[in-house]
C-alpha cells in the first residue's frame, strides 16, 4: 500500500471518529457526517496525481481541525434550558460588549440590485 493511500485511510478513519465525538448524540447529524465523509472519499479514489492527492489530504485535515474547533452542540436538559458542550479543541475568543455610544453609518436608502428596468 502506498504512502499516500495510507495516509487517506489514516485521515478518513480520523475524520469518523471526529464526527462521532463532535456530534456524540445526535444520530441523524452522525448518519448524514458518515455519508458525506464517505462520498467525498469515494469521489476521490481515482485520484492518481500526487499533488492532487495531497492537496485532498489538505482539506481532510482543515476539515477536522474546523469540526474539533468551531461545532458546539447545544443540547436541552430536563429544565428546558440549553447546554453547550463545549471541548478543550473548541475555539474560544474573547466576548467584545457592544458599545451602545458607537456612532454608526446611517442606513442606506438605495436598494440593492439598482439596475434600471
Amino acid at each position: 500500500m502506498s504512502n499516500l493511500r495510507r495516509e487517506a485511510l489514516k485521515w478518513y478513519k480520523t475524520l469518523q471518529r471526529t464526527k462521532d465525538q463532535v456530534f456524540a448524540g445526535d444520530q441523524r447529524t452522525i448518519e448524514a457526517a458518515r455519508q458525506r465523509i464517505r462520498e467525498e472519499f469515494l469521489k476521490n479514489k481515482d485520484l492518481s496525481e500526487e499533488k492532487d492527492i495531497q492537496e485532498k489530504l489538505k482539506i481532510a485535515r482543515d476539515v477536522d481541525i474546523e469540526l474539533r474547533s468551531t461545532v458546539v452542540q447545544a443540547v436541552k436538559g430536563d429544565d428546558n434550558v440549553y447546554h453547550a458542550k463545549i471541548t478543550s479543541d473548541t475555539k474560544k475568543v474573547d466576548n467584545v460588549m457592544f458599545d451602545p455610544n458607537a456612532e454608526l453609518p446611517p442606513p442606506r436608502t438605495k436598494k440593492c440590485g439598482g439596475g434600471k428596468k
